[in-house]
Formats: C-alpha cells, sequence, structure tokens
C-alpha cells in the first residue's frame, strides 16, 4: 500500500542533499497501475503492493537513520505523528465513503460485517483480521470486504509505529557500549538479522498455511526489511551508467511481469514475493545514474509523478469502488464499460482525495507539536472505530432478544409446517426471526454450556485438530456423539436440548467439510484442509469406540443444490460398517436442503415471502433413496427423514413459521433449529425405542 510520496531524506552523511526521488514517484505509479489493473481485469495479484511494503522500509530506514546523524536521536513521537499524520486523513475518509455507499449497496446481511471490518480498518487491524477469517486473497471480488484493502496499511502502521521506539530505544543502550561508535554496522547487521529471520518464517508459514501468512505481519516484514536494507546499504551507492540503465530497466520489466508469471495470491508471502521486492530495489539501486538511456527519465516523466502521487488515495478507493460495483451488479467481474468506469471513477476521487484532504492536511498536521498532531489523527480515526464498535454492541444486545424467540408464540418456526399459517404463524404480520443483520452469527458452533478441547494429532502426514465439545456430565445415563461437519453441528441446538432434559451426555466432534466417511464428500484434492480431513476421518473410527458411546448421530445423506440428486455416499456406508460391528448403534441424519442461491441475500432483495428465495423440493431431495430403507445399510443403522422439517409436499420455504430458515445457501439458523426440537424429539426417539 502506498505512502504519500515525501521527499526522500539524506543519508547517513548528514551533509548530503536533500533531493526529491521522482524516479519514485513513477515506481509508485507502475506499482499502483498493476493493483488497480489485475484487481479491476483479472483479479489476480500483480505484486505492486509488495513493492509499496518495499518501499515503506526504504523510507523509514532513510528518515529514521537520517534524523540520529543530525541530531543524535530519533524522536518517536515526532517520526510517528508525521507518518500518521499522512496517512490517517485520507484513510478516515475513505472509511466513511465506504461505510455510506457500503449501507446503500450491500444487503442488510453484511452489516456485522460491515461493522467488524470498519473497527479494524480504523484501528490498522484489519491484517489480523482477515487473518482470524482465514480469507483466500483470490476468492470472488464479489464477496470480499470493500476494506479489505487496509491489510497492507494496517501492516505498514504496525511496523512505522514500533520502529521509532525500537531505534530509539537501542540508540539508547548502544550510546552506553563501545558499539555506539559501530552504529551503522549494529544497523546493518540488525536489519539484516530481523529481515532473514522473516523471510525463513515466511517461506515455512506460506508453505503451512498460505492464507494466514498471507495477511500475516511477521511473514511480510522481510519486505520492508529488504527496503531497509537498500536504504542503509545502497545509500551511497553509485553504479555506472550502463550498469544503471540495465538495472532499472530490468527491474520495471520484471515487475511488469511478475503478476502474469506468478501466482502471488497462492505463492505469497513466501520465497516468490522477492520478484517484485527485488525488482523494486533494483529500480531504487539504478535511481538517476542510468543517464539518457536510463529508466528514470520513462519514470519521472508528468503523468508518472502526478499518478505515483496520488497512488495513495489511489489504492485507497480502488477496492471499495470495485467491490460495491461487483454487488451491485452481481457479476464476479466487471464488464469492459464497468472496468472503466471504476477505474475512472476511482482516479477521480483519488484526486478530490489528494487535493482537498492528504496535501493540505497533511502539510498542516507535519508543523504541529507530536502531541498535537497525535491527538487530531485520534480524533479522525475515531469516528469510525467507534461507530464500528456501536453497531457491533447494538447487535449482540439483538442477538439475546433473537434467542428468546424459541418461547414466543408468534415464533413457531417448525411447528407452523403443516397449517394454514406454515409461513407467517398465527400471529401474521410480526418482524421475522432473526434480522438480516444478525442472520450470519445465528450458528450453534461451538454448542452452548459445552466444554471444549482441542487435541492435536502430530503423527500425521499433517498436523490435524480434533476438536470435541462435550455438554453434560459423566454420570448421565446415555451418551450421545455427534461427529461430521457443520451439517451435523446444525442439529446441536435440538439435540443439546432433548441431552438436558433426558439427563444424556452429548460429544460433538466437529470439523467443516468433513464427515464420518471414508472418502472426501465436499474437499476437493489439492483444496486447502484436504490432508488435514483425510487425517481426521482416519481417526475418527478408534477416537469413537473409545468414547463408548450408546448412540453415533452423523449425517445420513447429501443433498447438492440442484447440481445432482441426493444420495448416500458410499464413504459414509464404509465408515458405519467397523463401528457397528464393535457394537455400536448410528443413526444417519437425511441431510438439510441446500439452495443455488444466498437465501439471505435474496430475502433482502426481494421479501422474505418471495418465490424467488425458495427451492423446489424435487430440486433438493430424492424421495425414493430412502423408501424403502437403502439395502446397503449395515445392521444397527437407521436413517431419520428429516425433510419434513424443511419442506412442504412441493417446495422448500426460506421463511416458516416467522423464521428465517438459512443462514446462507445450504446452513440453517439456530434460531430455526431450536424449533425443530419436537419433531426431532419424536423422531429420534422412534429409531432409538429409548
Amino acid at each position: 500500500m502506498p505512502a504519500p510520496s515525501t521527499a526522500v531524506p539524506p543519508a547517513h552523511d548528514a551533509t548530503s542533499a536533500r533531493r526529491y526521488r521522482t524516479e519514485i514517484d513513477g515506481l509508485r505509479a507502475l506499482a499502483v497501475s498493476l493493483v488497480v489493473g489485475y484487481h479491476v481485469l483479472s483479479g489476480r495479484v500483480s505484486g505492486g503492493v509488495d513493492v509499496f511494503l518495499a518501499l515503506s522500509g526504504f523510507f523509514l530506514v532513510h528518515g529514521l537513520t537520517g534524523r540520529l546523524a543530525r541530531s543524535g536521536r530519533v524522536r518517536p513521537l515526532r517520526a510517528i505523528s508525521r507518518t500518521l499524520g499522512r496517512l490517517v486523513p485520507s484513510a478516515a475518509l475513505v472509511l466513511a465513503g465506504t461505510v455510506a455507499a457500503a449501507v446503500l449497496v450491500l444487503p442488510s446481511t453484511r452489516w456485522r460485517e460491515i461493522a467488524e471490518h470498519l473497527l479494524s480498518a480504523a484501528t490498522f487491524t484489519e491484517n489480523h483480521r482477515l487473518v482470524a477469517e482465514s480469507v483466500d486473497y483470490a476468492a470472488s471480488n464479489l464477496l470480499a470486504s470493500p476494506m479489505q484493502q487496509f491489510w497492507s496499511l494496517s501492516i505498514q502502521v504496525q511496523v512505522l509505529v514500533a520502529a521509532p521506539f525500537l531505534v530509539a530505544g537501542a540508540a539508547v543502550l548502544l550510546r552506553r557500549t563501545p558499539w555506539w561508535r559501530h552504529g551503522r554496522a549494529v544497523t546493518i547487521g540488525a536489519t539484516a538479522a530481523a529481515t532473514a529471520a522473516s523471510f525463513a518464517w515466511s517461506v515455512v508459514a506460506t508453505a503451512e498455511d498460505q492464507q494466514r501468512a498471507y495477511f500475516s505481519t511477521v511473514p511480510r516484514l522481510w519486505e520492508l526489511g529488504v527496503g531497509a536494507l537498500a536504504a542503509v546499504l545502497l545509500a551511497r551507492l553509485r553504479p555506472p551508467r550502463w550498469l544503471a540503465a540495465a538495472l532499472g530497466w530490468t527491474g520495471v520489466a520484471m515487475l511488469v511481469a511478475c503478476g502474469a508469471l506468478l501466482d502471488g495470491a497462492h505463492q505469497f508471502p513466501g520465497w516468490q514475493a522477492a520478484w517484485p521486492v527485488l525488482s523494486a530495489v533494483a529500480v531504487i539501486v539504478a535511481a538517476d545514474h542510468g543517464g539518457r538511456a536510463g529508466v528514470h527519465r520513462a519514470l519521472s516523466t508528468p503523468l508518472a509523478r502526478w499518478l505515483g502521487s496520488r497512488s495513495y488515495a489511489l489504492y485507497l478507493w480502488h477496492w471499495p469502488v470495485l467491490v460495491l460495483y461487483l454487488a451491485h451488479t452481481g457479476r464476479d467481474f466487471p464488464s469492459v464499460k464497468g472496468a472503466v468506469a471504476i477505474i475512472v471513477l476511482s482516479l477521480l476521487l483519488a484526486e478530490a482525495t489528494h487535493r482537498l484532504v492528504e496535501r493540505p492536511a497533511g502539510a498542516r498536521i507535519q508543523t504541529w507539536r507530536p502531541a498535537a498532531a497525535l491527538a487530531v489523527v485520534a480524533a479522525m480515526a475515531a469516528p469510525p472505530a467507534l461507530a464500528g464498535a456501536g453497531v457491533l454492541s447494538w447487535m449482540d444486545r439483538e442477538a439475546d432478544r433473537v434467542a428468546a424467540v424459541v418461547d414466543d408464540p408468534a415464533y413457531p418456526g417448525a411447528a407452523a409446517l403443516g397449517s394454514p399459517f406454515w409461513e407467517t404463524g398465527p400471529a401474521g404480520d410480526v418482524e421475522p426471526m432473526p434480522p438480516l443483520s444478525l442472520i450470519r452469527d445465528d450458528w450453534p458452533w461451538p454448542p452452548a454450556g459445552a466444554s471444549c478441547t482441542q487435541e492435536v494429532i502430530e503423527d500425521a502426514p499433517v498436523p490435524t485438530e480434533i476438536d470435541m465439545c462435550v455438554n453434560g456430565d459423566d454420570d448421565r445415563k446415555r451418551r450421545v456423539v455427534a461427529v461430521g461437519d457443520s451439517h451435523v453441528a446444525h442439529w446441536l441446538p435440538p439435540l443439546n436440548a432433548i441431552a438436558e432434559d433426558r439427563g444424556w451426555q452429548v460429544i460433538s466432534v466437529i470439523r467443516g467439510g468433513c464427515n464420518l466417511s471414508t472418502e472426501s464428500e465436499f474437499i476437493q484434492e489439492g483444496w486447502p484442509g484436504y490432508e488435514e480431513c483425510a487425517v481426521w476421518r482416519s481417526r475418527m473410527t478408534d477416537r469413537i469406540v473409545s468414547l463408548e458411546p450408546d448412540v453415533v448421530i452423523a449425517l445420513g445423506t447429501r443433498t447438492a443444490a440442484g447440481e445432482e440428486p441426493e444420495w448416500l455416499p458410499p464413504g459414509f456406508v464404509a465408515a458405519w460398517k467397523p463401528l457397528t460391528d464393535a457394537g455400536i448403534r448410528i443413526v444417519g441424519l437425511r441431510d438439510s436442503p441446500r439452495h443455488t442461491m444466498d437465501v439471505p441475500d435474496c430475502m433482502a432483495e426481494w421479501g422474505d415471502a418471495s418465490p424467488r428465495c425458495r427451492s423446489p423440493r424435487s430440486s433438493v431431495y430424492d424421495d425414493g433413496l430412502l423408501d424403502p430403507p437403502p439395502s446397503v445399510l449395515p445392521d444397527g443403522v437407521s436413517l431419520v427423514d428429516t425433510s419434513r422439517y424443511f419442506c412442504l409436499e412441493d417446495v422448500c420455504p426460506a421463511l416458516i413459521g416467522n423464521v428465517r430458515v438459512y443462514m446462507d445457501d445450504g446452513h440453517v439458523t439456530g434460531t430455526y433449529m431450536r424449533t425443530v426440537r419436537p419433531l426431532f424429539e419424536e423422531d429420534l426417539l422412534g429409531h432409538l425405542g429409548w
């Protein structure tokens, strides 16, 4: 993420002349053009952000060492106030504009997400938010956060705020040692060691979990470190004219080719990210030493300098404009006209931001004392942060209200099926629950009141976690083990309610995308988590047997959103056999419906009762599959037909008994599942004979 352009501070010799590196404006222009172009036209990663990270390290060290050489101290508060004074005003404006547009364009189902990302972006922790969400940077931009671009700014701010204190502290310590005379060597050694350590960790972290590493601070530090080393080591380097020209043009050519030749979204920040970083260093080293053939002539044109000086604002604006356009049109990629409109609008917003906010506010704040500057910066960042926190607090209070509707006769949910009022219930015109703004969080895992543990399997091809939650004491008269993926987790609210009243213990072993099976029905080979799921499945039989359950509840069939008929996976049957041979009963639950649309978004756009938001029963269920029961079932296995909890004879509605059924295209809300309890209890006890 580009920082606003500033004059490059002098090198370590305090007498060197301060000059403006116009070719770096051009490098910024090239980098931001690649970022915007690749995002808008292909959705790929260009390497431009890696250039900005390297430039941040370069300018950081140039500034800190220059101040240290001139005055003998760093003054960290002054350095931080100058940095934040340049960055925060434009960032606050972009956040305000993005939120205002998002409320108009995005459905209310995404309001919590917007509030969470607003809070993270305003506090410069967006990269940590994305790590927690394990976001795939290559995923469709249609569903991306319009504030996701703040991840790189967050990393830069975290480093730019910490570094002055580290340098100042190190300087104080060094003054008391003989090493003070060798400050340059110590600086180089410390920077090189930190850079090497971060690079090594980046390679390891990228290999283990690339999606998390992509947004993490530590695996990205080496990119800033390379820029910092360039500032320290190359400050006095003046390559021959021919070499400078060759370096500059090679760096530009490599940078332009990077996005086309590397899959940065799935390879960075590993060693492959050295490509764009070293490309930037080549241009920095070349500087203006290439003479008439030097790349600096192309990078210093008026257009390049104009775009480079606006690169920060353009980077901030292009992403929300793109994401909101895609959300409004429902497209995965913009049309040609749409792409042109996105780029033009982003440029106009960048120009206005640069002229009206970035340049005047930054220049004024630079002249203030650090305390005053930091107070103003905090006042700018506070409104979006407080707005995000306030919305999240309100939503948490609303969630408590939603939890109480299970006892409200106005919200019968599944109990309304079969009645003339199956959609709205007898109460008629009341607000359906859960609210669309909260529906994404109406999720039953981990189960309420459970004691949860995590075991890591180390003696496997890949380390794999087994998460286990226990509701009820060991002295309960029955032990029920629920095992499988999120479609098994659906059943925990009614199952735990039944268990609490009947004195059972429920042990739930849930892993997303993984079922009690010998095969992988959902996670395909090559997808993230495939190997971990294979390990999890291979250990599950022994783990279940060791728990000595009275019954195991698992998924019994799979539905597929109209793509193919409902089926009984052979891997399910194969996994059940060793358990039944061990004398353990199995209850397989018919899968809940999956839909071809995001149901809450459909309801937000077309209304709760719209036929567009329902699925024909025939597209979800194969009504001949369980009648008669399949002959392949081992003795001790019974299948519960749960389809009557979700569907009428010909349709599977999105609203039943004033309760919204789905939180996305195939996961059932916890609110609705709690209303299923009477129907489920009747069927479950009938199969078990308890």
